[in-house]
């Protein structure tokens, strides 16, 4: 696995032991409320080449985020990763709160977008403003939603054509049967019809609590078929998809499922559509 690159398109550091920046963890997920550092993913990652490093905020304590967006940044420069920062907003702020905001997070220059874990309406003025913005400035809009939420974003999305868009944890699946299946597919074909999107190829094992190559299979098949090879990337979430196995795993049953792929088709799946979308030089 030593010859095999990847770019790694979500990753999460914490350290609750010294930063109160994650109290979901302990409430929802305590097996997680645990450090999660640089040192620790390179354990994790041990035998795999990881050319490429995109963090994304998982903040859930108000008002922490730009304290969270500076610590992140210090890593970068005291130790080079990570190599792209999404960082994040408050979208119950007024506006012209969260275009200062913003403006703050891209004094970095690892800076390039931002993701909403909760409390944005698609369909609001707030979120309008928002998504022209990030698309007047270059700025990616990582989205996160379940399979509900996709329409209401479609439509937001046909409005912001000049914003780029990536569909987080493959729309996020919140069961692994047939009915999730229909309502999750359709909602991605919606998605993808739409040039502006991409998907990022993660979180089953978090959703599904497993990364048998064979439940992951359709799901992800699906994702390639609609969207094509060029707008597919693959993201670790780590160390949250952890909770369904090692980092090694994780990969052996991503290249079992893009097996048919040709190795330029999974090039770019592993590693160039991340970098391109991400600037990551």
């Amino acid at each position: 696995m030593s010859d095999f690159e990847l770019v790694d398109s979500h990753v999460h550091y914490w350290q609750p032991s010294r930063r109160d920046w994650y109290p979901v963890l302990r409430d929802v997920a305590p097996s997680l409320n645990r450090d999660y550092l640089p040192g620790h993913y390179e354990g994790d990652t041990t035998g795999v080449r990881v050319s490429g490093l995109v963090h994304v905020s998982a903040v859930s304590k108000p008002g922490t985020f730009l304290d969270e967006a500076r610590w992140l940044d210090g890593l970068r420069v005291e130790i080079g990763v990570p190599h792209v920062l999404i960082g994040t907003i408050d979208p119950a702020a007024p506006y012209e709160r969260i275009e200062r905001d913003l403006t703050a997070q891209a004094q970095s220059p690892a800076f390039r977008g931002i993701r909403v874990l909760e409390g944005l309406d698609p369909s609001a003025e707030t979120a309008a403003r928002l998504f022209a913005l990030l698309g007047a400035r270059g700025w990616v809009f990582d989205l996160l939603t379940h399979p509900a939420g996709m329409r209401e974003y479609a439509r937001a999305i046909e409005s912001a054509p000049e914003t780029a868009f990536v569909l987080e944890h493959m729309g996020w699946p919140e069961r692994d049967d047939q009915e999730e299946f229909r309502r999750w597919r359709e909602g991605i074909a919606r998605l993808a019809k739409l040039g502006n999107v991409d998907c990022k190829l993660s979180g089953l094992p978090m959703a599904f609590m497993t990364m048998d190559p064979g439940r992951l299979r359709p799901w992800i098949g699906t994702c390639l078929e609609l969207f094509g090879v060029d707008r597919c990337f693959f993201g670790s979430n780590f160390p949250v998809d952890g909770m369904a196995g090692t980092y090694g795993e994780l990969i052996d049953a991503y290249q079992r499922v893009t097996a048919e792929l040709s190795d330029g088709e999974r090039h770019r799946v592993f590693a160039a559509n991340a970098r391109r979308r991400y600037r990551i030089e």
